[in-house]
């Protein structure tokens, strides 16, 4: 073991031989596993912290549920869990992208769609907040590990203005004062984004803190990849909000709403649109950088998303030659949940028409906002491909799927392909200011 990884080596050691506690060395293991990268950490580094994981499974019930001053017993599991992946043969994309981790934010929130949406606002601001400083000490002339393939000022400073773009509607939202209205409306993303990140950040819990800390494992070395990350992990923060709104929208159907399930599945509608510029801010990653780090990010595909394929399945239920390709084989639970029978939007929709508890009036504003949720779900899929063609060309995806050539065959899946036939009461509201033009090249700013 040479001089680099024996401080943590011991540090681990120190702490396994003592029977665990509160100071776990999370900072320790994160500031090694950033400089070297998951996928290049030593053997016994690996095996000291599987050992540590051992003397944590073996502390009593009482024990691993006390919280200690870096977080819950709870949180290091799942911590070491995601450290260990790759050891224990287990690689996913879950995995890479922390979603146990993730999990731990807003846990304890009410299942109500505003609730559920202020859960999803609050995480997106706290991971781009956090990229945001992660950016600007490369700015400050501090780069942090990973930084390998450092971007050029012009790029990071672009990249800074479209992490506040993103933040912008969250935090008019639930950061009051934050963020000017006004200015949001007339120029969006013209937001200070430091002074957003840090007031998103002064808000953080301790516990926020540290799974913030522990949630970016990158691969290896080089600096886009925290980017690459953290914008995955805001697009299963939102896919989460909009499978349990959908789900909230099939009870008040079923129980005969049919209003208040238009305003659901119009706000799922509104947060993914606010969504689509987190593929602006991806497109200033760059490709050359992109090419290098996911050489270690075999087995880990975002086909495995079963925050994305749960939204998809809430909508209607896919056809079963959907169901049977990769898209849901990647995700047996949300598969076999579908083919049990779970209600759908559509579904449920179809029946109240049926026995006559759905108004025109009512079924129209329920169509207009399944057609709005709609377009702006192709308008999702099709700035994906576009950035998956830049980005990897026709080579294939991550994880050994298929790439580009996937995602161009499902552009013409529908969410809701009994509504096609339905009257169209309502233009699809999506306006083209949406998205970036910086889709479409790649210049020295972005």
């Amino acid at each position: 073991m040479d001089d680099f990884e024996e401080p943590l080596w011991r540090e681990l050691c120190e702490w396994r031989d003592t029977g665990g506690g509160p100071d776990f060395p999370y900072e320790a293991v994160i500031r090694h596993l950033r400089a070297v990268g998951k996928h290049f950490l030593a053997p016994r580094i690996l095996e000291v912290l599987a050992e540590c994981r051992g003397v944590l499974s073996a502390q009593t019930p009482q024990t691993s549920g006390a919280p200690g001053a870096t977080g819950s017993t709870t949180t290091l599991a799942r911590f070491l869990d995601v450290v260990l992946d790759k050891f224990d043969d287990r690689y996913d994309y879950p995995s890479y992208t922390a979603l146990p981790l993730l999990r731990r934010f807003g846990s304890q929130a009410p299942g109500d769609w505003e609730a559920l949406r202020r859960r999803r606002d609050r995480t997106v601001l706290l991971l781009l907040a956090d990229l945001i400083g992660f950016e600007r000490r490369v700015l400050d002339g501090r780069p942090a590990d990973p930084q390998g393939m450092l971007p050029t000022p012009l790029l990071l400073n672009k990249r800074l203005r479209l992490a506040a773009r993103v933040m912008e509607p969250a935090a008019l939202r639930v950061l009051d004062g934050a963020v000017d209205p006004v200015s949001v409306a007339t120029t969006p993303g013209r937001t200070p984004a430091g002074e957003l990140a840090d007031a998103v950040l002064a808000t953080a819990t301790e516990e926020e803190r540290l799974v913030l800390l522990a949630s970016v494992q990158p691969v290896y070395v080089l600096h886009d990849e925290y980017l690459f990350l953290r914008v995955l992990q805001a697009f299963e923060a939102t896919f989460t909000f909009m499978s349990a709104t959908l789900d909230a929208a099939v009870g008040v159907l079923r129980g005969e709403r049919p209003a208040e399930a238009a305003v659901l599945i119009a706000s799922v509608a509104d947060v993914l649109r606010e969504s689509l510029p987190l593929f602006s801010l991806l497109a200033t990653m760059q490709p050359e950088s992109f090419q290098v780090f996911r050489q270690y990010t075999d087995g880990a595909s975002a086909i495995q998303s079963e925050g994305y394929k749960t939204f998809e399945s809430y909508c209607s239920t896919p056809a079963r030659a959907r169901l049977d390709s990769p898209a849901f084989t990647s995700v047996p639970g949300v598969r076999d949940e579908v083919l049990a029978g779970r209600e759908t939007v559509q579904g449920t929709w179809e029946d109240v028409i049926s026995i006559g508890w759905l108004s025109e009036p009512d079924a129209a504003a329920v169509r207009a906002a399944a057609r709005q949720l709609e377009a702006v779900h192709q308008r999702w899929k099709q700035t994906h491909y576009r950035l998956a063609v830049r980005m990897i060309g026709h080579r294939t995806g991550t994880g050994s799927t298929e790439g580009v050539p996937y995602l161009a065959s499902v552009i013409r899946n529908r969410l809701f392909p009994a509504m096609e036939a339905a009257p169209d009461t309502a233009p699809e509201n999506v306006p083209a200011a949406d998205l970036e033009p910086a889709l479409e090249q790649q210049s020295a700013a972005g």
